[in-house]
């Protein structure tokens, strides 16, 4: 016998959803209108921002859940030569004014006994607690610098609350935007690439991870000419699941499911369309593109990081940075995932995600 949910229950629960996208819609409109106003005020206060030059950007790509972010930890870990944007800066800092801002306020609190960032650790760590296994979130850490393009509408992250937008998936396939809306983007993510390397320092290379730039590639190669990239590969029936359920809960936030069949279908079509975009970027850049594999990652670190240097030219840490590069080993070797799913909690089969001979593309859906 199949139990239903009283109209009522159901009624409570969209209601919720609903409070909740306008609730999270307005704050985020007002933190975005901040950030826009910040952006224009680097222009008059920082006048040599746009002379700031990119050299040699490195962009770890691929399918979600392949081992990008533990790839990403790695290479971080040459603070001599890498810089990464961290999460603090991407929500609340993208702009250079209001990174020197909250630096400042931070010296502040310092000098005072540290208070106020104990308490925003506290509250971190409460808000962390249930993302732990499936994507650890640390303010202070490199994260997906994708989030920066928020306040422009950029951010593929929006499916959360919009799964069944058009707009939302065209953010999915960079390439079935239009060209202007392309460079728009990308002269955004140029920017806020300018702003960090001048509080971080010129110097370093910028270090970014994103799954979501995977059908960017092609347009970061021409934005950066001496771009280089890794991408993640991993089969489809272990980041297709995986995928869904660690979507699953933010969906939920917003009244939607990871389990509806049409967010499932496009979720296998946007990964499909990843891993044959991957395969293709490869052969068109050469040299430039290494694709590594998930398993070679979490299962010989030591060998994988010696083709990474190699294959690049990187030069050898200092030994503080290598401490720290083998600590991270140690702990991913340890690392034994409590994030349990499988196919069939979604409605699939090993068959259904076979590719196809010719690269999927994503079908338009009504907003």
């Amino acid at each position: 016998m199949t139990l239903h949910k009283k109209p009522s229950q159901t009624k409570t629960v969209n209601m919720f959803a609903i409070m909740t996208k306008a609730v999270v819609l307005s704050f985020l409109a007002f933190l975005f209108l901040i950030h826009r106003l910040a952006f224009a005020l680097d222009i008059i206060l920082f006048p040599r921002l746009k002379k700031v030059s990119i050299d040699k950007p490195l962009f770890i790509v691929g399918l979600p859940r392949s081992g990008t972010t533990t790839a990403h930890r790695f290479m971080a870990s040459h603070t001599e030569l890498f810089t990464s944007m961290p999460l603090w800066e991407l929500l609340f800092a993208p702009a250079l004014c209001q990174k020197y801002l909250i630096w400042g306020l931070y010296r502040v609190d310092n000098a005072v006994g540290g208070l106020f960032f104990k308490v925003i650790k506290w509250i971190q760590m409460r808000l962390g607690t249930g993302l732990a296994n499936i994507h650890p979130i640390d303010l202070t850490k490199p994260e997906e610098d994708y989030l920066g393009l928020l306040p422009f509408d950029g951010c593929f992250l929006r499916f959360l609350m919009f799964p069944f937008s058009k707009s939302t998936w065209d953010l999915g396939d960079f390439s079935s935007m239009t060209e202007t809306r392309r460079k728009k983007l990308l002269t955004a993510y140029r920017g806020l690439v300018q702003r960090h390397l001048i509080f971080r320092g010129e110097d370093k290379r910028l270090l970014s991870k994103n799954p979501s730039f995977t059908t960017w590639v092609s347009d970061l190669a021409k934005t950066f000419p001496d771009a280089e990239f890794i991408g993640m590969h991993r089969d489809l029936e272990q980041t297709v699941p995986s995928q869904l359920s660690s979507i699953h809960s933010g969906l939920k936030i917003f009244g939607y499911s990871a389990k509806d069949p049409h967010i499932v279908k496009r979720f296998v079509m946007l990964l499909k369309l990843y891993q044959s975009r991957i395969k293709v970027d490869a052969s068109n850049l050469g040299s430039r593109m290494l694709i590594l594999d998930f398993r070679e990652l979490v299962g010989t670190p030591d060998k994988a990081i010696e083709v990474l240097y190699g294959h690049f030219e990187l030069p050898q840490r200092n030994n503080l940075d290598t401490i720290r590069l083998t600590d991270l080993m140690v702990e991913t070797k340890a690392y034994k995932s409590k994030h349990f799913y499988k196919l069939q909690d979604f409605g699939l089969k090993s068959q259904d995600l076979i590719p196809s001979n010719t690269p999927p593309k994503l079908k338009n859906s009504s907003a």
